[in-house]
């Protein structure tokens, strides 16, 4: 595109190949630089793996070419942590202690890929033979031991990344607060925020979160969403039937690209029929 390109992924959810196929198309030569927007664990199989790609890309090119934000799933396996480390209060209805069973689709998918093989063959054999809280305080002990380095990275994730004209985010923030977002938006908004929002705001928005199949309410879509006016969703439900969508922001023209197979794509608003 020959002028300054900023990329942006967001919701890989486990998908190493996806991630891996993706960024053979981003190039972060002179000036260019990736956002990721959030949610690398869960659902796939791969989320550790995930953690560390993005993570060994960082330390490569530095937090300024690759810029790392935390979504709703980093802050659920976070909340896990400090539940069953010690670090907040125990009380009888821990709010996340169902985040980690080795029937779950989403906790240990992720826990698997961040233990040792001998961990993950002591946990199953600890499982139903011990108190679920001792169980979960075991599996927590496990992850920090053998990735504490990458739970603390985590830790160090921003919720947004500004520019002049453009908020990133994982999904989304109070835009009833206007220029005041930044004080008005708490975690539940950025991390988890539901419904999206459509229609201006002065500056633009760019998020995952919601699969932009469900916001355009047809299936089969899984491109960026563009509502015409401020918001870009790039989830095009990667850990489903769906793509990891790679999103391209010429700041020379001001321009927005979907990037497929080396070719970009204008992004046009989408109008649902």
């Amino acid at each position: 595109m020959g002028s300054k390109i900023t990329y942006a992924v967001s919701d890989i959810h486990g998908c190493l190949d996806k991630l891996e196929e993706k960024m053979e198309l981003v190039d972060l030569k002179g000036d260019n630089r990736i956002i990721f927007l959030g949610d690398y664990i869960e659902y796939g199989w791969q989320s550790g793996q995930v953690l560390q790609f993005i993570y060994d890309l960082q330390n490569e090119y530095g937090t300024d070419k690759v810029i790392v934000l935390k979504g709703n799933h980093e802050d659920m396996i976070l909340n896990w942590i400090d539940e069953y480390s010690g670090s907040v209060p125990e009380t009888d209805e821990m709010l996340y202690d169902s985040w980690f069973k080795t029937d779950s689709e989403q906790g240990y998918k992720t826990f698997r890929t961040l233990v040792t093989e001998e961990q993950l063959a002591g946990i199953r054999g600890m499982e139903g033979k011990v108190p679920f809280g001792n169980f979960n305080r075991e599996a927590v002990r496990m992850v920090l031991e053998t990735n504490g380095q990458l739970v603390q990275w985590m830790r160090s994730m921003k919720s947004y990344f500004q520019t002049d004209t453009q908020i990133y985010v994982h999904a989304g923030v109070d835009e009833e607060a206007e220029e005041y977002w930044m004080w008005g938006t708490g975690d539940e908004v950025f991390l988890w925020k539901h419904p999206a929002s459509f229609g201006a705001f002065y500056k633009t928005v760019i998020a995952g979160h919601v699969g932009t199949s469900s916001l355009a309410r047809e299936k089969g879509f899984h491109d960026v969403f563009y509502d015409g006016a401020s918001h870009y969703y790039i989830d095009g439900t990667a850990a489903g039937n769906g793509k990891l969508l790679l999103l391209a922001y010429d700041e020379d023209k001001c321009r927005y690209y979907q990037v497929e197979q080396g070719i970009s794509m204008p992004v046009t608003s989408y109008i649902s029929l």
